[in-house]
């Protein structure tokens, strides 16, 4: 249900669906893990009706040597065995010869289909399967995304749109939440101006990401970095909290054009979300960083209380469109359905998160802006004069002069 509330309100804010049944080539991921291990890839291969296909060849490069296989008169496969592990795709040989892909990436094939001109903006979502390696048990596990993607002229009131989307969409999980934003231009540039060479930038982002401050400031040392640029790096791991003082403390340190670009699109972009009233749950931590040869500018993630990961993840990728030849720009977010299993199944518990005590001589009008205020916590939130019997409430809360108290020793 809440699913589609999320797809019904990107459709209101005029974005497309971009649901189609073709298979693209995926994009490449990047695993880590030991130098060698024991790998298990299996499955099935059915027509559109469920039949069984029997001699599909099937190929993984996700390890080395590459495991081939061919499907059964049952249509299974298994490329089970041991081997060195380094990126992550399975293909498939199709009866009319046609390479086949499990899509590790949704992104990617919208990208494909976008218009080549900048001026038309085109507003996409979708609700997706997509296929990651494990990096805990090396196995090929479906999982749910849904998603939105801006792509042509991307200005701040565009931006806006897909942080308030991506904002609502953790709202509808009914959990608390944080969105945490950052700017790709503020470390990358950093890292630039430092002269650090492209491997030295992939393991400095690697510790950043991890938070690893101690681990960071040995490898700077042993590069040699100047001292001057190395302080300035050694602080992104902790560079993050409350948006204004994070911001305020990242002026302070920015030094070249791109790290001073980086704070002004930061700045332009809060006192947006502030003047729309969406930044109660928004923080800065410039320690978020993905692939500088995908994204650029503001990236952001989700967390929800409950889900033990990242349950969002998103940023602009204007890079990635000039690599396919787009005069457009790129920003889409998506929501990891995978993590939001255990919230979005609450288990059986409290009829109602809040339940609002008022009395007869109260105003309604006031009585229904004082629950507003807590149903735009996503709360579950039931208003009575007196307790329903049996009704199992998490807080009890009065409504008097105006205002909300906590009821002490509710039932």
């Amino acid at each position: 249900m809440k699913e589609k509330l999320l797809l019904a309100a990107a459709a209101l804010l005029g974005f497309a669906t971009a649901c189609n049944n073709e298979e693209d080539q995926p994009k490449v991921v990047s695993m880590y893990g030991v130098p060698y291990n024991n790998y298990k890839i299996k499955g099935k291969v059915t027509d559109k009706a469920g039949r069984p296909i029997k001699g599909i060849e099937v190929r993984s490069n996700a390890y080395l040597p590459t495991p081939e296989a061919t499907t059964a008169a049952d249509g299974t496969y298994d490329l089970s065995g041991k081997g060195v592990g380094n990126t992550a795709r399975v293909t498939f040989t199709d009866t009319d010869g046609r390479l086949m892909a499990l899509k590790p990436d949704v992104t990617l094939s919208i990208v494909k289909r976008a218009r080549p001109e900048r001026g038309q903006v085109e507003k996409l979502y979708y609700h997706e399967s997509v296929y990651r390696l494990s990096p805990t048990d090396h196995e090929f596990t479906e999982i749910g995304q849904l998603g939105v993607e801006l792509l042509g002229e991307v200005d701040l009131y565009g931006a806006c749109e897909v942080l308030r989307l991506a904002i609502e969409s953790l709202r509808l999980t009914g959990a608390g939440f944080v969105l945490d934003i950052s700017h790709m231009g503020f470390a990358g540039g950093l890292l630039a101006d430092a002269g650090l060479d492209g491997s030295q930038r992939e393991q400095a982002i690697r510790l950043i990401r991890q938070k690893n401050a101690h681990e960071l400031a040995r490898q700077l040392s042993q590069w040699q970095v100047a001292p001057f640029y190395a302080g300035r790096i050694a602080q992104l791991p902790g560079l993050c909290g409350d948006f204004t003082q994070t911001l305020r403390r990242a002026a302070e340190i920015a030094v070249g054009a791109d790290m001073k670009q980086a704070v002004g699109e930061l700045s332009s972009l809060y006192a947006a979300l502030e003047a729309l009233d969406l930044c109660g749950h928004v923080r800065l931590d410039f320690s978020i960083l993905n692939d500088l040869d995908y994204y650029n500018g503001l990236v952001f993630q989700g967390y929800v209380e409950g889900a033990p990961r990242v349950a969002l993840s998103g940023g602009r990728y204007d890079k990635l469109m000039r690599k396919f030849g787009k005069a457009g720009d790129g920003l889409g977010f998506a929501l990891y359905l995978d993590q939001l299993q255990r919230v979005l199944a609450r288990p059986a518990g409290d009829d109602v998160d809040v339940l609002v005590l008022y009395s007869a001589r109260d105003e309604a009008p006031g009585v229904f802006r004082a629950l507003e205020g807590l149903r735009a916590q996503g709360l579950r939130v039931l208003a009575a004069q007196m307790p329903p019997p049996g009704l199992r409430a998490g807080r009890t809360m009065r409504y008097r002069d105006g205002a909300l108290e906590e009821v002490s020793g509710a039932c």
